[in-house]
């Protein structure tokens, strides 16, 4: 085994140096989504001098190394600090500190560590904002990213549909058939084997897959156009009511944002009447949805949010301020579960996670974290509004469009999941968001510091290049 990971070693770094000198980072970005989602250490993992190394974690690894070259031989120019990046450093500061002030090693059982939470969930996306946000960005290299987005959709379209219809025979990779891998098994999963996380990848590709065929010739239109059923189906078989959420909210962003006039009216009002239909015609099949358990197991599900609920903010009340510690909640509300003030079957959610984002965030980092956090959401959203409705060019408002709906599709799953436990369910909104703030600062939509700016804005040397 030696001998074939020192080959794989030397090819690693002949073909590492050559993409960090020469490739294409925004597409080095896609394929670290890719890596982390598909090729993780259920796909591979090997130890090398006593540390656990994964394909996924040499492509963070890479990435880094690959911008510092970059930016030495002058290919990346900073960009100067904005409001975005003080409440960016604010809510990071509070997180570090959060984690470290409290009692780290005391675990709850199965506990996902709280250091290993704040990398995967937290730094390792952060690496990816910042190589977003100090990109150069053009027509051309958007289209690309638009093009690797929607490729990587197809396949996870497909692999879940696979799933849906029970063909474990035909996916890739293998472990996604395993049943004791991951959780959700028979709905549509993914490479995530999460059908939450699958699902933020599902949607927003779908959006990108959408901004795509707005872009592409009268040729391809219709090949793009056939895509889009297939995203469907795959966010049909997930049987995520947020996943479906989501993919609604954004697509009706998109819509919103893109199109104009009796079109964009019909598409609208069509979408929102078919969803007040379905919720109203449906609203029991909807609650008591039969996924991998039973119908009651669902509905115990849904009911055991309002205890997460209720515990929540009884914690909060108690340490409103600085909160309980980041990824402490597993521990810290077990006091709280003998509460018999309620009607609630507070012992149903002792051996859970929490099960909403936003809860688990205020109970953590209390309000001196949860307020920044929201600020960071806010802005990102603001962003990506503000580069749609500009005067920029096309493909930069696709970009926004695109940034409205990620975060429209985040905040839906974090209203019914903790989504931020593995690296991959954060990568992709601070991916989107890392590039919508790179443009919304090239394109003047927001305020600049005092740092001297390129003499020639990067749009205006992109446009004298074509």
């Amino acid at each position: 085994m030696t001998p074939i990971l020192i080959i794989f070693a030397l090819v690693g770094l002949v073909w590492g140096t050559i993409l960090a000198i020469r490739g294409n980072l925004l597409l080095a970005s896609v394929g670290l989504l890719v890596a982390t989602s598909a090729f993780g250490v259920y796909f591979f993992e090997f130890k090398f001098g006593g540390i656990n190394l994964s394909i996924d974690r040499l492509a963070i690894v890479g990435l880094g190394v690959a911008f510092a070259v970059q930016w030495k031989l002058g290919k990346i120019e900073l960009r100067p600090w904005m409001a975005l990046d003080t409440i960016i450093a604010i809510f990071f500061g509070v997180l570090i500190f959060n984690t470290f002030s409290h009692d780290i090693r005391n675990l709850a059982p199965d506990q996902v560590p709280p250091v290993q939470h704040l990398i995967n969930g937290y730094l390792i996306p952060l690496s990816v904002y910042i190589v977003a946000r100090n990109l150069k960005y053009d027509e051309r290299q958007v289209d690309w990213f638009l093009m690797a987005m929607t490729a990587f959709g197809v396949y996870l379209a497909v692999i879940g549909i696979m799933e849906g219809l029970g063909l474990y025979g035909f996916v890739f990779p293998r472990y996604i058939a395993d049943p004791k891998i991951g959780l959700h098994f028979g709905r549509a999963r993914g490479p995530m084997v999460q059908s939450v996380s699958y699902g933020v990848y599902l949607c927003g590709c779908l959006l990108t897959t959408c901004l795509l065929w707005s872009r592409a010739s009268a040729k391809t239109k219709g090949f793009v156009l056939c895509l889009i059923p297939l995203f469907l189906a795959a966010i049909f078989f997930t049987k995520t009511r947020t996943v479906w959420a989501g993919a609604g909210v954004s697509l009706m962003a998109g819509i919103f944002l893109t199109m104009q006039g009796k079109a964009r009216t019909v598409l609208l009002t069509g979408m929102v009447a078919c969803g007040l239909l379905a919720v109203a015609a449906k609203s029991d099949a909807i609650m008591g949805l039969k996924r991998e358990g039973t119908v009651e197991d669902t509905r115990r599900s849904v009911s055991m949010r309002a205890s997460f609920t209720y515990v929540s903010w009884e914690m909060f009340l108690d340490r409103p301020i600085l909160g309980h510690g980041f990824s402490q909640f597993r521990k810290a509300k077990l006091p709280y579960l003998a509460d018999r003030n309620v009607d609630l079957i507070l012992e149903s959610i002792r051996d859970y996670d929490h099960h909403n984002t936003f809860l688990s965030v205020l109970t953590d980092l209390g309000l001196l974290g949860f307020i920044p956090f929201i600020c960071m959401y806010g802005m990102w959203l603001r962003n990506g509004w503000r580069l749609a409705r500009s005067e920029s060019p096309p493909w930069a408002k696709a970009v926004g469009t695109l940034g409205v709906g990620t975060v429209l599709i985040a905040f839906c799953q974090m209203v019914g999941h903790e989504i931020t436990f593995m690296p991959f369910e954060h990568l992709l909104i601070f991916l989107v968001a890392g590039m919508n703030a790179a443009l919304v600062y090239d394109f003047g939509l927001v305020p600049r510091s005092h740092t001297p700016a390129p003499t020639t804005p990067w749009p205006a040397q992109a446009a004298a290049r074509g």
